[in-house]
């Protein structure tokens, strides 16, 4: 079983090693992810999927004042592609930071680690499998996808 780090309403999941995946944060949780020691964030979300959702830009004026890294690599059902899964892959890539990837539920986010990992970072395909289930994602699609982008790569 995973470790996991409760944060106001939200639950940040690590995933593997130094990286965690959680739902949508806000700025009220910017001080406690910085004091747990977070470095570097990616958001996976886009800005306007719901009413009332903090912008990508206000999380990142905020996370920056606090000395976190804030990169947007947001997507959304088919907006998935090779080089946002390249860009994901090359942030992690020898990456020595606790990191926090996050969407809406974190879904998304464990889904662009687990498919970057498998085709850029040496992964086994069923490891990553295990470690997205064992933080309560479903990784059934995740074989078909890292296919695909086999293809495309």
């Amino acid at each position: 079983m995973s470790d996991y780090y409760n944060i106001e309403e939200s639950t940040l999941r690590n995933i593997d090693g130094k990286y965690y995946v959680s739902g949508q944060i806000t700025l009220s949780m910017m001080k406690e992810i910085s004091d747990f020691g977070i470095t570097l964030i990616i958001n996976n979300r886009p800005d306007n999927e719901e009413e009332g959702q903090v912008s990508s830009e206000d999380l990142k004026i905020k996370a920056e004042t606090l000395g976190i890294k804030f990169i947007n690599i947001p997507f959304s059902g088919n907006s998935l592609n090779i080089e946002k899964i390249i860009n994901f892959s090359d942030l992690i890539k020898d990456n020595n930071e606790k990191s926090l990837f996050f969407c809406r539920s974190g879904a998304r986010s464990s889904t662009i680690w687990g498919i970057a990992s498998v085709l850029y970072l040496g992964a086994d395909l069923i490891d990553s499998m295990a470690k997205i289930n064992d933080i309560g994602y479903d990784s059934s699609s995740l074989p078909n996808m890292v296919e695909y982008f086999k293809t495309i790569k």
